[in-house]
């Protein structure tokens, strides 16, 4: 279901590079010509995207991203047909205003939280959470366009401040999708997306992958005696440590509460300790908390067996239990 859900995008976006193309064939000016084919040029890169998403799909690393693929589906199958039917009058296109108008339907379409999710997902998973996606629909570039070439109506401005406002909110829904967003980490879905696909590679490469179960001590102290808006100071800024003291290969998210989890796709298991020291002397010694703020860590290493989903699982069970060994054995420590 998810290859022919990422095979309908592909095929959506090569739709869109079409339209593109024959809207500047049939640009008579030079400038505008040049515009249309920017646009389409910049629409033919998205391949690169597509086809990795692809290849994840059919390893199964994305069977998870949506509760109900079918309907995804469906919508995108509908969707095509729209863009057809938009083909279809691109061919008929007699004015630059009717072409203003007909790009900014065809990215109303592809404004799709289909294409923001899924891309959104490939940036948390390619070379770590750090890497900025290139795939920015041409909402801001069809709005230069029209000051630039004197094609301001009140119609087609409105149209594209309202399209570049659901571009905005479809980015920010795509992200807190897989964000926490007190945090900036993971949340619980987009972690588990992330160890899915991070544990076939390691499965598939034979490495040694670990887990680090942390916990902030006495959070419900601090709440108490600080209150809930210094508690939620402590866990950004907490957070932001683990985060700062991770690769970039590994991921970290909220686990829930004042819980954090640190999975390392490849760690010698001696090398599991070290990592999680680094965070604790961190967190104990950093000045981001007016009181002194300790977290206890329980971390498990091993490899990943055939059935992945089963191995994390395990991985995550013996972590939980060494960190309530670290927390009743006098907390701010390891246990390994």
């Amino acid at each position: 279901m998810m290859t022919r859900i990422i095979d309908q995008c592909l095929a959506l976006d090569a739709r869109a590079t079409g339209i593109y193309s024959l809207l500047a064939e049939k640009g008579k000016d030079p400038g505008l010509r040049s515009f249309w084919l920017q646009i389409a040029e910049n629409n033919e890169q998205h391949l690169v995207y597509w086809n990795q998403l692809r290849a994840w799909a059919e390893t199964g690393y994305l069977d998870r991203i949506f509760d109900d693929p079918a309907k995804v589906l469906k919508d995108l199958e509908t969707l095509t047909l729209r863009i057809d039917v938009l083909a279809e009058q691109a061919k008929q296109v007699g004015n630059l205003e009717k072409a203003f108008a007909l790009a900014f339907k065809l990215e109303f379409y592809l404004l799709h939280p289909v294409f923001e999710q899924l891309l959104q997902y490939r940036q948390n998973l390619s070379e770590g959470i750090g890497e900025q996606i290139g795939y920015d629909r041409h909402v801001n570039l069809l709005f230069e366009g029209l000051y630039e070439h004197d094609l301001v109506t009140m119609e087609l401005e409105l149209l594209g401040e309202t399209l570049h406002r659901l571009w905005q909110e479809n980015r920010k829904m795509a992200i807190l999708s897989n964000t926490d967003e007190l945090t900036g980490v993971l949340n619980r879905r987009g972690l588990f997306n992330a160890m899915r696909h991070l544990g076939h590679l390691a499965q598939r490469n034979g490495n040694i992958a670990g887990v680090l179960m942390m916990d902030i001590d006495h959070f419900k102290q601090i709440n108490d005696t600080y209150g809930h808006q210094y508690g939620d100071r402590v866990l950004k800024y907490v957070a932001a440590t683990i985060r700062s003291d991770i690769r970039a290969s590994d991921v970290v998210g909220r686990y829930g509460g004042e819980e954090f989890l640190v999975f390392l796709s490849m760690i010698a298991p001696d090398a599991l300790k070290d990592v999680a020291e680094k965070i604790r002397l961190s967190v104990a010694g950093g000045n981001g908390a007016q009181q002194p703020v300790t977290i206890s860590i329980g971390g498990a290493a091993g490899r990943i067996g055939k059935q992945v989903d089963q191995s994390l699982q395990l991985l995550i069970q013996v972590a939980d239990k060494n960190l309530y060994r670290a927390k009743a054995e006098g907390r701010n420590r390891i246990i390994i």
